[in-house]
């Protein structure tokens, strides 16, 4: 239970090595803050949805911001890896932006423009016609931003390295002697 708030304990704290159960349990410490949100919002305010308990959830979300990203490059780190890892899928997304509206930004653009002049209550063949248009955007962004998060998941789930790495001792405490005889 300890390693659950390990990272409130390591707020600031982007050196060293993070094991995989601190990790997944701080994972599941924010799932289960969540759901409790989430019943909160339904009972005490049900026809509110921005009300005060979406409020006080937001204010949780940016307070476990900072160790969020902390125990995430603490766990880059615990495999060997930069913690510059952790912004590799939004790099990447940004990148499939900018190609996609290099290539096609024009035409997205009129089409747009197109859309807005429809007004409040589009038919739906015009309503198709607004999805089809989103349809290329929204795969040549999205496919390569899933890809890239699909493998910092998988980082994620891998073992850290055995022994003492450029980021610090083994927090299981393996490795000590690596000779092999």
């Amino acid at each position: 239970m300890p390693l659950m708030f390990q990272p409130l304990a390591r707020y600031f704290d982007f050196q060293g090595r993070s094991r995989r159960s601190e990790f997944w349990l701080w994972f599941l410490f924010q799932v289960i803050v969540s759901i409790v949100f989430n019943i909160l919002k339904t009972i005490v305010e049900p026809g509110n949805p921005m009300g005060t308990i979406f409020a006080l959830q937001m204010l949780f979300a940016l307070a476990i911001l900072i160790p969020n990203i902390a125990v995430a490059v603490r766990r880059f780190h615990d495999i060997n890896r930069t913690g510059w890892w952790y912004v590799f899928p939004i790099v990447v997304m940004i990148i499939a932006a900018i190609v996609y509206f290099s290539a096609n930004g024009g035409a997205f653009f009129n089409d747009i423009q197109k859309f807005s002049q429809l007004g409040p209550n589009p038919s739906p063949d015009q309503a198709m016609a607004v999805m089809s248009a989103l349809i290329g955007p929204m795969l040549w962004i999205y496919l390569p931003t899933l890809a890239a998060s699909i493998v910092t998941f998988v980082f994620n789930v891998l073992d850290g390295t055995p022994g003492h790495n450029r980021f610090g001792p083994d927090p299981k405490g393996r490795g000590g002697d690596t000779s092999v005889f």
